[in-house]
């Protein structure tokens, strides 16, 4: 993790969710396809920083154990819960674990080895069409405190790209919380920038004046 970074990451902007999703172009279908074994090709099964070990592994939604599902759950609230009570959207965990552990999504997981396996970070993804773009949609992108200033945040940031770019998709793109400064200034060192679909875009200002929104839509192209 970045050294800046002092808590949860980011979330999938629900307001962008309103919108029907269509059914994904032949690009996302096959991506959709993908096994877990077969996204985890461009992925080290190993990360190693600080004296510390972590296992990399990937996982669909109906891959992961119900001890996995309560680590995921738990380290989202704890990262992410003031966030959203402060927030317009509020806190809302049912609606919330429905959208975490969609059929869809696919989680890159980091834990280490205890007994059971200790999740200590993770993001979650979906194949996704935005703006007539096929791309990777990282819905979650979570760190334990213990496991910060290891690499964990740009390795996983990271992969979400590869992945990407192996499936054909042209960007990565996450929505994020704009009272969580640390995430900005994560985000922006490892590349991303304002998408020209988020409501502060400059590009979609009313009268020179942005629009009244507690979130960013934040997007890196995929070479």
């Amino acid at each position: 993790m970045d050294s800046e970074m002092v808590g949860g990451l980011c979330y999938r902007n629900s307001a962008a969710s309103l919108h029907p999703m269509p059914t994904g172009t032949a690009v996302i279908r096959k991506a959709n396809k993908a096994t877990a074994a077969e996204l985890a090709a461009s992925i080290p099964a190993l990360h190693q920083a600080d004296g510390r070990q972590f296992n990399i592994s990937v996982r669909t939604a109906t891959d992961l154990s119900e001890h996995e599902r309560a680590q995921i759950w738990g380290l989202f609230e704890e990262n992410m819960y003031t966030l959203y009570i402060n927030s317009s959207f509020g806190w809302a965990p049912r609606s919330k674990k429905r959208e975490m552990f969609d059929a869809r999504s696919r989680f890159i997981i980091a834990s280490q080895e205890d007994n059971p396996p200790n999740v200590v970070a993770y993001t979650i993804f979906r194949f996704d069409r935005e703006e007539r773009q096929d791309v990777v949609y990282c819905y979650e992108l979570q760190v334990s405190k213990n496991a910060r200033h290891c690499g964990l945040g740009k390795l996983l940031t990271q992969k979400l790209s590869d992945i990407g770019a192996t499936c054909g998709m042209e960007k990565v793109m996450l929505t994020v919380f704009k009272a969580n400064q640390s995430a900005f200034s994560f985000y922006r060192s490892v590349g991303f920038s304002v998408d020209e679909t988020s409501p502060d875009h400059p590009a979609n200002l009313e009268g020179g004046v942005p629009h009244d929104t507690d979130y960013s839509i934040l997007s890196i192209l995929i070479p």
